[in-house]
């Protein structure tokens, strides 16, 4: 479990950029949902460079803190992020992907998984 408080700033300044890249993130999982490349989408969050997943949005273009990289559970699984034996915790947890978006946030010495609402409520 993460301690929030130890990553407050990080993850406000996170879900401040995540605002601006919703849509872009929410047009993304539709394609890799209508293409069946997963049921699963996750997007990984990083102010540096991932090796997992495609650059979607590149924070340098856009001057801001966080790049964002699109990836899939299998992508997870086979490189052993998420182990084959948390698969059923992790579906379990997976909020529906047309309404939340899966966030893996790489932050300063810790990652986790974050499920936003692409709208506010």
């Amino acid at each position: 479990m993460l301690n929030l408080e130890k990553y407050k700033e990080e993850l406000v300044e996170l879900e401040q950029n995540l605002k601006i890249y919703k849509e872009s993130i929410r047009e993304i999982a539709e394609e890799i949902l209508n293409h069946k490349v997963s049921k699963y989408p996750i997007f990984i969050a990083t102010r540096e460079h991932s090796t997992m997943g495609k650059m979607i949005i590149d924070k340098e273009e856009l001057a801001l803190e966080w790049s964002i990289f699109a990836s899939t559970l299998e992508e997870f699984v086979a490189r052993k992020v998420v182990l084959e034996d948390k698969l059923d915790d992790f579906r379990k947890n997976y909020k529906n992907p047309e309404s939340f978006v899966c966030v893996f946030a790489l932050l300063t010495d810790n990652a986790g998984f974050i499920f936003t609402p692409y709208d506010e409520e």
